[in-house]
């Protein structure tokens, strides 16, 4: 267990806030294996298939350690991205998008660097190495249901100062509730936006020169139902939505593979070479993993205390990078996580969430 610098003990609950509960839950799950063992023993199965059912199902279920919690701040998160510094990674930042509206800044060590005025995001991308008529301009976008529209700002490094962005005007074909990073090139970003109905396009962001940043749409593609949220990698572009629960679309927008688990939340990564969605409902207090290429479930991920943090409750927004955020804890990247329970952002390591989640098969 590791944590990137002191946190202030002020700001957190106490360590031993939760061994009572999870003795209960220790309680709770021997309850529910003694009455699943009087169910099946009426119905045939004998008491050796019970416990071996049930221990299969035991040993789907994995801890990981909170590494840190962020302070905490009004407005809470409706949704989280990272914005790396591949020149210095401690310095790297983490992205919220409160419910009242604009953005939140915070630095590695869970502190809010800047606060930035503006509409309600319901998703966000950011773009760290885009280059603005040859200067490294970060980028941040967020999707605005309320005036369907996606949004531009740039991150002032120095300082740490958010400007809003000046975008070509679009008309998006189906509205917008939600988009993610789908590729960033030279001079140009790629985003996954989605439409009010089932429906989502590829928008190309790029600095051609002019006063604002044009905006070309360059795919569209019909899915089988409406999505709120989305996640990238290599190519493969994951949905969650509402109605159809999780899918995950080829390069060419065709639909490989679907689970009706519903989700309100979902972030994608590689953890030691297996690739895995990472997905969160808002009502449990687990993360739900499926295997990235046929959304068959995996395992459920349980966040639990740190050293001096408080694990998480009620999980909700989620995010992953593999980038470094330096330390000892952030070497191969994070995962942000917003507590709805105590309305605080938390951090587990990446190197300790695969060792939870791969090494342990």
């Amino acid at each position: 267990m590791f944590q990137s610098r002191w946190f202030n003990p002020v700001l957190q609950r106490p360590a031993l806030s939760r061994p009572h509960l999870r003795g209960t839950r220790a309680l709770g799950r021997s309850l529910l294996v003694g009455a699943a063992l009087s169910i099946l023993a009426a119905c045939g199965p004998t008491p050796e298939q019970a416990i071996e059912e049930a221990a299969a199902i035991e040993a789907n279920n994995r801890e990981v350690l909170v590494t840190a919690a962020f302070v905490s701040v009004q407005g809470g998160a409706a949704a989280l991205a990272f914005l790396p510094n591949r020149d210095a990674a401690s310095l790297g930042l983490i992205v919220s998008a409160p419910r009242e509206g604009g953005l939140d800044l915070f630095d590695a060590d869970g502190e809010l660097r800047t606060r930035h005025a503006g509409a309600r995001l319901s998703s966000l991308a950011t773009a760290p190495g885009f280059q603005l008529r040859g200067e490294s301009l970060p980028l941040i976008f967020g999707a605005s249901p309320d005036s369907n529209s996606v949004l531009g700002y740039a991150v002032v490094t120095d300082g740490i100062r958010v400007l809003d962005l000046p975008l070509a005007e679009t008309t998006p074909a189906d509205g917008v509730s939600g988009l993610c990073l789908y590729r960033e090139g030279v001079g140009y970003v790629d985003l996954v936006v989605l439409g009010n109905g089932a429906s989502a396009e590829i928008w190309r962001i790029r600095d051609a020169g002019n006063d604002v940043l044009s905006v070309e749409q360059r795919q569209n593609f019909t899915l089988s139902a409406p999505a709120r949220q989305c996640a990238t990698l290599d190519g493969d572009i994951y949905l969650a939505s509402p109605a159809g629960g999780i899918s995950r679309l080829g390069p060419d927008g065709v639909i490989e593979a679907e689970n009706n688990q519903s989700v309100v939340s979902l972030a994608v990564g590689d953890f030691d070479g297996s690739r895995l969605v990472l997905a969160t409902d808002g009502a449990t207090g687990r993360v739900h993993t499926f295997y990235g290429r046929d959304l068959m479930p995996a395992s459920e991920l349980e966040i639990v205390d740190g050293l001096s943090t408080p694990g998480i409750e009620q999980p909700a927004g989620i995010a992953i990078t593999p980038e470094s955020y330096g330390f000892t804890a952030y070497i191969s990247g994070m995962i942000a996580v917003f507590d709805q329970d105590d309305q605080r952002i938390k951090v587990i390591s990446h190197d300790a969430a695969s060792r939870a989640l791969v090494s342990a098969d």
